[in-house]
């Protein structure tokens, strides 16, 4: 089957142009240069299609526990943090048309809010929710299908899971690329509410719009009640209300390079995998002050080919150095005022 794709930009895709309040471009003097090697505690994983070992991995995240890590075998992994071993494996229910690139751990939706794990089965324009409690290898849920409509999807990407103190799903968003640009909104039981966003280049748009360039991952910022947005073919992140408010840009101006993966602190700030910048950045994303550089392009130990995500657990990182089909596990940067 041939993979339909919609020619960018696609028209009337903006479902409501947000209101902008109080938007600010943070920019940078720092030269987008590459930092030192990662200061690695470990590696784990190597070329292959065994357990533990990888074909480019395109997206990981944690339960806590465990690292849950997707390559471009369509082969999710549960991966022992410590040792790099493989506790259980399963594909994707279809992959000819290509490979999932976004995973979340988040509850699941309903009464009942389990573990659950969020696939953006990117090809096959849909989202699939594995029960993690259950053991089994087919997913729960899915929802989205291909089209420009509301609820419908063009190359999703990544999922962001809104909790209540319930430990409930109280939203969904998900974003997307193709043409459709987009972060879609749903409920707890999987229906539509809204979206923002529409297709643009940054250069071309007036800062106070919302357009996106392949958004490649979202994170939700508790403390804030936002929304955190890599705008990767921008170069940027964008900062957005729950509601889809844009309340600022990050970046933009060669800060960053490629901006896919997005990873939340326990002191709120952020860290950014930099696809073409083969570095960490760390961000503090309310006042878009940079933190730090890790990282630089090569195949040696603390080095970095095309990372794709980075995930954490506790005080420690996990980066995926999807060139190099490993992962590479440093301390956290140092808590910015104590953990908050």
């Amino acid at each position: 089957m041939l993979k339909r794709k919609l020619a960018k930009p696609v028209p009337g895709l903006l479902i409501g142009l947000v209101g902008v309040v109080g938007v600010v471009l943070v920019s940078c003097d720092r030269a987008p240069e590459a930092g030192a090697a990662l200061p690695v505690h470990r590696v784990f994983g190597e070329p292959g299609r065994q357990p533990g070992q990888f074909m480019y991995p395109r997206a990981i995240d944690s339960d806590g526990d465990s690292l849950w890590v997707v390559d471009k075998g369509a082969r999710i992994q549960q991966i022992d943090p410590q040792t790099g071993q493989a506790r259980r494996g399963f594909q994707t229910p279809a992959w000819a048309q290509g490979k999932p690139t976004g995973l979340t751990v988040g509850p699941l939706p309903g009464d009942d809010p389990r573990p659950a794990l969020y696939v953006a089965d990117t090809h096959y324009h849909r989202v699939l929710v594995y029960d993690l409690e259950s053991g089994s290898d087919e997913p729960a849920l899915m929802f989205g299908a291909y089209g420009t409509g509301p609820g419908q999807f063009v190359y999703p990407t990544d999922v962001a899971v809104l909790q209540g103190e319930d430990g409930r799903v109280q939203r969904l968003y998900v974003s997307e690329y193709g043409g459709n640009d987009r972060v879609s909104i749903f409920s707890p039981d999987l229906q539509f509410l809204s979206s923002f966003g529409a297709y643009g280049v940054a250069e071309e748009s007036s800062p106070t719009q919302a357009v996106f360039d392949r958004p490649q991952s979202i994170a939700i910022d508790e403390r804030s009640n936002e929304l955190i947005v890599a705008d990767a073919c921008n170069h940027r992140l964008g900062r957005f209300s729950l509601e889809g408010e844009l309340l600022g840009w990050i970046g933009g101006d060669d800060r960053f390079r490629y901006p896919y993966g997005l990873a939340m602190l326990d002191d709120d700030t952020v860290l950014v995998a930099e696809f073409g910048g083969n570095r960490i950045a760390h961000v503090d994303p309310r006042t878009g002050e940079d933190l730090g550089v890790f990282g630089r392009a090569g195949r040696g130990p603390g080095e970095l080919a095309s990372p794709w995500a980075v995930t954490a657990i506790g005080r420690e990182v996990y980066v995926l150095d999807s060139g190099n089909n490993r992962i590479e596990v440093i301390a956290a940067p140092r808590p910015v005022g104590g953990v908050r």
